[in-house]
């Protein structure tokens, strides 16, 4: 990670070298400290003297019981995250993002595409909200230039499902955003066309036999998954938004 906020998580970004020229190479013990963008968590300068690695902010080390998806995606130590690394960060445009995604009207079509995209039965409003708040603790709603209708697709990345099937008897599965090597998560509004979420056995990472995967990304994909949301009554809207 080559950039992180100095001091502070809404301090201003500064490069490793940056720092450690401001805040010393006893940092720690002055009690200035470098926070992720991200997950806004503390993290430590490393390689800034070395002449053998390239200087760098690093994540300490999770928990030996930590679930992966509750991992930084700047960090992405499982490899399930590097699908929804950013370009940058746009604090303000975040928060007005966050509020309008729980408006009602998008509220329901967002959730009746992720349940669509998992089948009746494999997303109780438990999942949902875990996803919402992986959402909120890596920053999802402030990358910069994603527009409101790529949440979904991303929230769907940051959860495990299981399912049944004839064939298959019960089965765990999860998504993968399927992106041009090396893109960035701007690749799914830059370049939709190119991008498609799949639907993965977590046994094996092969794809799930579906007609509909993987699934376009775009907005008009999404208006077609999500159908009618007539069924969403008033007080499963309230449990759906009650992680806000």
């Amino acid at each position: 990670m080559q950039h992180a906020r100095y001091g502070d998580p809404e301090g201003r970004s500064v490069t490793p070298q940056e720092f450690i020229e401001l805040a010393g190479p006893r940092y720690r013990e002055a009690g200035t400290l470098p926070y992720c963008p991200s997950c806004r968590q503390p993290v430590f300068v490393y390689g800034v003297h070395s002449t053998a690695v390239a200087s760098r902010f690093q994540h300490f080390e999770l928990p030996e019981d930590a679930d992966p998806l509750d991992d930084c995606p700047l960090a992405d130590r499982s490899g399930r995250l590097g699908g929804i690394v950013p370009d940058g960060w746009d604090e303000a445009r975040g928060r007005q993002l966050r509020a309008a995604f729980f408006e009602p009207e998008n509220i329901r079509n967002f959730y009746a595409f992720c349940l669509a995209m998992c089948r009746r039965g494999n997303l109780p409003t438990q999942k949902w909200a875990k996803m919402l708040e992986r959402a909120d603790r890596k920053g999802i709603w402030r990358y910069a230039g994603m527009p409101l209708w790529v949440v979904p697709y991303v929230l769907l990345t940051l959860e495990n499902f299981t399912a049944t099937s004839k064939t298959d008897g019960e089965y765990a599965f999860h998504f993968v955003l399927d992106k041009p090597k090396g893109a960035s998560a701007s690749a799914l509004w830059l370049s939709p066309e190119k991008c498609r979420l799949k639907k993965v056995f977590a046994s094996n990472g092969e794809a799930v036999t579906a007609e509909d995967n993987p699934y376009p990304v775009s907005l008009e994909a999404l208006r077609a998954k999500a159908g009618d949301t007539a069924w969403i009554s008033d007080a499963l809207l309230a449990r759906l938004v009650a992680p806000a």
